[in-house]
C-alpha cells in the first residue's frame, strides 16, 4: 500500500512538474507570438512556391513524356519527313493541348502540321534538341502566325543517331494557366520570370497588383519603387544570376501595409525562375486569430497534454510503419505513388477491348494548405492518410488510385459505362467527404474539386487524360471549388 502511494506521489509530483514546466513554455510562447507569426508565414510561403514548381515542372514533364514517345514512333519511319510523321503531328494538336507541332530536320527545316515550312537551325531550342537534349524556348513570336509561344522539343533518334527535332508549343496564356491563383485568397501574384527579372508568364488572377504582368521587368518594377533597403533588390537580382532560392521583404517609404514579401526559387527549366509576391498584412492575416485565443488554448493544453504526447507517440510509431510500405505505393496515404499510378494505368489503356469506357479523375482537397497552416503538418499528414482511405472505401478493386503529389489525387474507373455514371460516383464522393472529420479540427468540413476526362474519346494514355482533367479541374477551381467538370473539347476541327 505505501509503495503504491509512493508510485502515485512520484507520478503527481512528475506530472505537476511537466504541467508547470509547459505552463511556463506557453508563457514564453506568447511573449514570441508575432516572431513565430512571422517565421510561420514565411514557411508558408516557401512551401506554397514550392508547390508551384512542382505543379509546373509535373505539367511540363507529361508535355515531353508525350513528345517523346511520338519522337521514338517517328524514328522508326524509313524516311523523317514521311506522311506517317505528319499525320502524326497532326495527332499531337489533336489529343494535347499544345497549339502548333512542327518535325524538324537536321538542316533545321520545320514542317509544322498546318503545312508550313520554316527554317529554325538559328534558333536556341533547335540547337539544343539536335544535340540530344529536350529544350524548351524562352517566350518567342512564331514565324508562322506571329503569335508569342513557348516551343517544347525533343530530339528524334533512329539507331542512337539524333536525325531531327519533334516540338510542341503552347501560348502564354496556356503557360500561365499552369500557375494557380488561389494562395492566400488572390492577395499575391505567382509569376514565372528570366533570371534576367522579365516576366514570361503571370497568373492573372491577383487582386493587388495587376501592373506585374507578362513583359514586365521585375527589377525595374520595384526598383522604381521607394525602396527603404534597396540593397535587398541587389542581392535578388545576384540570387537570379545564380540560380538560388530566397525570401526577402520588400519594404517601401509610407505605409506600411504596402510591404511585401518576395518568394522566389529556380523552375530547373532553362534559367527560369518562379516567384510569388503577397503583402505581409495579407500573408500573416491567416494569424490575427492567436491572441484572441491565447488564454483559451493555456487552460486546455495543461488538460490536453498527457492525451496529446500519447497520440503524437503512436503517430509517429504509425508513420514509421507506413514508410516501409512497397515501393509502388505512396508511403503516407497507401495508394500508388506518381509513377506507378501512370504505369498501371498506361497499362490499362493499352488493353485492346473496343466496348471499354473508363473514367478518369483528378481530385484536390479544397483550401488543403489551411490545414498546414492552421493545425500543423501532422494533422496535415493525417487528413491526408484519411481522405486515402477514404478513396480506397469507394472504388472497386479493378480501380486505379494513385497520389500525384501534395493534395492531388488521380483515379481510373475501370469501364464505368457511361457519363452519367461518372458524375453518379463522383457526386456521391463529394458528398460522403463532407462526412468526415479530424478530431484536432472538430466543426471543419471537408470538400474537394474535380476534373473529369474519357477514355477512349479523350484519349488512350495516361498524359493525355491528365492534361484533360486537370484543365477541367481548373475550370472547376475558378468556378468556386467543391464540385466537378467534365473536359470538353473546344478546340475547333
Amino acid at each position: 500500500m505505501k509503495k503504491n502511494h509512493f508510485h502515485l506521489k512520484n507520478y503527481v509530483v512528475a506530472t505537476s512538474v511537466f504541467i508547470l514546466a509547459v505552463v511556463a513554455g506557453i508563457l514564453i510562447f506568447f511573449g514570441c507570438v508575432q516572431n513565430s507569426v512571422r517565421t510561420n508565414s514565411q514557411q508558408t510561403l516557401e512551401t506554397n512556391v514550392e508547390r508551384q514548381s512542382e505543379h509546373l515542372r509535373t505539367i511540363l514533364d507529361i508535355h515531353y513524356q508525350y513528345l517523346d514517345e511520338i519522337a521514338s514512333a517517328m524514328g522508326k519511319s524509313e524516311e523523317l519527313i514521311s506522311e506517317e510523321n505528319k499525320e502524326r503531328l497532326v495527332s499531337i494538336y489533336e489529343k494535347t493541348s499544345l497549339e502548333r507541332a512542327a518535325l524538324i530536320d537536321e538542316n533545321g527545316n520545320a514542317y509544322y502540321d498546318n503545312g508550313e515550312i520554316k527554317n529554325v537551325s538559328h534558333r536556341r531550342y533547335f540547337k539544343e534538341a539536335i544535340s540530344g537534349r529536350q529544350a524548351i524556348s524562352d517566350p518567342l513570336e512564331s514565324s508562322v502566325d506571329q503569335e508569342v509561344r513557348v516551343v517544347l522539343c525533343v530530339p528524334v533518334y533512329k539507331e542512337d543517331k539524333v536525325i531531327g527535332v519533334l516540338g510542341g508549343s503552347c501560348n502564354v496564356t496556356a503557360l500561365s494557366h499552369m500557375l494557380f491563383d488561389d494562395l492566400f485568397g488572390g492577395a499575391g501574384n505567382s509569376l514565372i520570370t528570366t533570371r534576367d527579372g522579365e516576366i514570361i508568364a503571370s497568373d492573372g488572377g491577383s487582386s493587388s497588383n495587376t501592373e506585374i504582368t507578362y513583359g514586365t521587368n521585375l527589377f525595374n518594377y520595384y526598383g522604381e519603387k521607394n525602396l527603404r533597403r534597396k540593397h535587398i533588390l541587389q542581392d535578388v537580382q545576384a540570387d537570379f544570376q545564380n540560380g538560388e532560392k530566397g525570401l526577402v521583404k520588400l519594404s517601401f517609404g509610407g505605409r506600411m501595409e504596402k510591404d511585401c514579401y518576395l518568394e522566389y526559387m529556380p523552375v530547373g527549366y532553362n534559367d527560369w525562375m518562379i516567384c510569388y509576391t503577397v503583402p505581409v498584412k495579407n500573408a500573416q492575416q491567416a494569424y490575427d486569430f492567436i491572441p484572441r485565443y491565447e488564454l483559451i488554448f493555456m487552460g486546455s493544453f495543461c488538460i490536453m497534454v498527457t492525451v496529446l504526447v500519447i497520440y503524437i507517440i503512436l503517430r509517429n510509431n504509425k508513420e514509421k510503419a507506413e514508410l516501409l510500405r512497397t515501393a509502388q505505393r505512396d508511403a503516407l496515404t497507401g495508394v500508388y505513388n506518381k509513377e506507378n499510378t501512370q504505369k498501371v494505368i498506361d497499362s490499362i489503356l493499352r488493353e485492346k477491348n473496343p466496348s471499354a469506357f473508363h473514367g478518369f479523375l483528378i481530385m484536390d482537397m479544397d483550401h488543403f494548405k489551411k490545414v498546414n497552416d492552421v493545425y500543423g503538418h501532422a494533422v496535415g499528414d493525417k487528413v491526408l492518410q484519411m481522405f486515402g482511405d477514404f478513396l480506397k472505401a469507394q472504388f472497386r478493386e479493378q480501380d486505379v488510385i494513385g497520389r500525384i503529389g501534395g493534395d492531388e489525387f488521380v483515379a481510373l474507373l475501370y469501364n464505368i459505362g457511361s457519363r452519367e455514371n461518372m458524375e453518379s460516383r463522383i457526386k456521391d464522393i463529394q458528398k460522403k467527404i463532407g462526412e468526415l472529420h479530424v478530431d484536432e479540427m472538430e466543426g471543419n468540413q471537408f470538400t474537394l474539386s474535380a476534373g473529369i476526362a474519357f477514355a477512349p474519346q479523350d484519349g488512350d494514355t495516361f498524359m493525355e487524360l491528365y492534361q484533360k482533367a486537370d484543365l477541367a479541374l481548373y475550370q472547376t477551381k475558378r468556378g468556386g471549388r467543391n464540385g466537378y467538370r467534365i473536359y470538353e473539347n473546344t478546340k475547333s476541327e
